[in-house]
């Protein structure tokens, strides 16, 4: 049997994050793979979290009547990155429902203890900065790309010569046909046409 931890990077559900809004509140959804699979919501403020182990995500996807994990985590991935999740709250409870057709996924979560908390919390806060980097690093290297083949570009549109007429060998230049000159033999001048006998 596949471990929770190669079901879980195989389909890449382990750093999943997404924010939701849920009236006038935005919540922070995300996942992570500590030895258990963990999803949590947070406002920044209050923190709801569950944990599930392989038999319980196997016991999920039997509720959900997905047929397959790898179809099962993939929809949960993919409305993750379509920011297709809602919240309720019940309590104490929150629940996320992910997706918004007729296969809905539901987790409930829980109000996270204060030590619980605090470690989501520096998680999720660590790993957004850290995104937020990268993605200003991969931009300013695709600027540099962008502004380096603009140059080339550049050069290269200056470095053409206009080859127009010039291109191929060299056309025999058409001497003007004198007047009176025959064609069929230019050396010979044509015949005047005979006018017959004039009588005065």
């Amino acid at each position: 049997m596949t471990s929770l931890k190669n079901l879980v990077t195989e389909s890449k559900v382990e750093s999943l994050h997404a924010v939701v809004e849920n009236g006038k509140q935005e919540f922070v959804c995300f996942t992570r793979l500590a030895t258990n699979w963990i999803i949590c919501i947070t406002d920044g403020s209050e923190m709801y979290r569950t944990e599930l182990d392989a038999e319980e995500l196997e016991s999920c996807r039997e509720l959900a009547e997905i047929s397959s994990m790898d179809t099962y985590l993939a929809r949960i991935r993919k409305c993750f990155l379509d920011a297709d999740l809602s919240i309720s709250f019940v309590g104490t409870r929150a629940t996320l429902s992910v997706g918004k057709s007729s296969v809905t996924i539901n987790f409930d979560l829980f109000e996270a203890k204060a030590a619980e908390k605090k470690v989501e919390l520096q998680n999720i806060l660590f790993r957004l900065a850290t995104t937020a980097t990268s993605l200003e690093i991969d931009l300013e290297k695709a600027n540099k790309t962008i502004d380096t083949l603009k140059a080339q570009k550049s050069q290269n549109t200056g470095g053409l010569m206009d080859f127009g007429p010039k291109m191929g060998t060299n056309p025999a230049k058409v001497k003007p046909k004198k007047t009176g000159m025959s064609v069929v033999n230019p050396t010979s001048k044509k015949r005047k046409a005979a006018t017959g006998v004039v009588f005065d």
